[in-house]
């Protein structure tokens, strides 16, 4: 049935080996290319709660580093980091954007656990965030402050967080009867790109008064261009974002969902080590509800 019994220091021993060799688990990071305080926060969370979980397990975390580029570059099983090539390490985390080759690659190679994303095609356990939940409580205390006419906003529709989060902000707006404009949801269905900003002040200008927006940056980064437009937030428009990260100089503290990272990475580890030992377990997925971190950023329908 594919099940392997876990080693102890007696089967160490009927092998001839000394002691037990402690487990060696692979933590793989894909991080942006163009690094900020805001891209260093999720990955440094992460690695602290796999560090402890390791630690509280008795098993090494051997950690590996590659940029989304670099990641989306693999083609072939001697492009994956050495340590994965190995076999000294027995299974592997893998955290931020990466291609469905390179996932394809390292997954067969070795029993794997994906962390926050969901890929196309791909039957990993994965360990992340209740996406829809959490849009359904942004929506909700956008409804109770009087907003009836909600928008979306992402800048990367290829990212499966972005793509989650649209499908809670529909299912929710169906949910409580609000309107649901397709104009109002910006870089889904096409991709915008230079664009897209222009797309959010005119939904706006038609009588938009609330967005979410898939991930902080975009947030930050919709507070800084209507700033410019002579729109203010949270009077004229209020914006919500996703994973409580540093405030940027000069920017209101966005209301967002903080994720329990630590956490979920800790169940990471726990969800790999069961998977290297029952190698035929059906593939499983594990979800961390948020919170609602207020900010400065929500306020009520301006009226008229």
């Amino acid at each position: 049935m594919g099940y392997r019994l876990p080693a102890t220091e007696n089967t160490a021993a009927r092998k001839g080996a000394g002691r037990q060799k402690s487990t060696v688990l692979g933590l793989l990071l894909s991080i942006p290319d163009q690094r900020t305080s805001q891209t260093a926060e999720v990955p440094m969370r992460v690695l602290h709660g796999a560090t402890d979980a390791a630690r509280e397990r008795d098993v090494l975390l051997h950690v590996e580093y590659t940029t989304v580029s670099a990641a989306s570059s693999i083609a072939s099983f001697q492009d994956l980091p050495s340590s994965l090539r190995k076999k000294i390490v027995s299974g592997a985390l893998l955290l931020g954007e990466m291609s469905s080759q390179a996932i394809s690659l390292i997954s067969e190679k070795k029993p794997c656990v994906r962390l926050m994303n969901h890929d196309l095609g791909s039957s990993l356990d994965i360990v992340g965030q209740d996406d829809r939940t959490a849009v359904r409580e942004l929506v909700m205390r956008l409804k109770d402050l009087g907003h009836r006419n909600i928008g979306y906003y992402c800048r990367n529709p290829k990212a499966s967080y972005a793509l989650s989060r649209f499908s809670g902000y529909v299912e929710t707006l169906a949910l409580t009867g609000l309107p649901y404009d397709p104009k109002a949801t910006v870089n889904i269905w096409e991709y915008s790109a230079e664009t897209a900003l222009n797309a959010v002040l005119e939904s706006v200008q038609n009588g938009v008064t609330a967005w979410i927006c898939s991930h902080d940056d975009c947030g930050y980064e919709l507070v800084n261009f209507l700033r410019k437009q002579g729109v203010q937030v949270p009077r004229d428009v209020s914006i919500c974002g996703f994973d409580h990260l540093p405030v940027p100089r000069g920017m209101p503290v966005l209301t967002t969902i903080n994720w329990p990272l630590e956490d979920i990475a800790a169940a990471g580890i726990g969800m790999l080590l069961r998977r290297i030992n029952e190698p035929a377990r059906a593939p499983a997925q594990l979800q961390f509800g948020g919170r609602i971190v207020d900010g400065e950023s929500v306020g009520p329908v301006r009226s008229c």
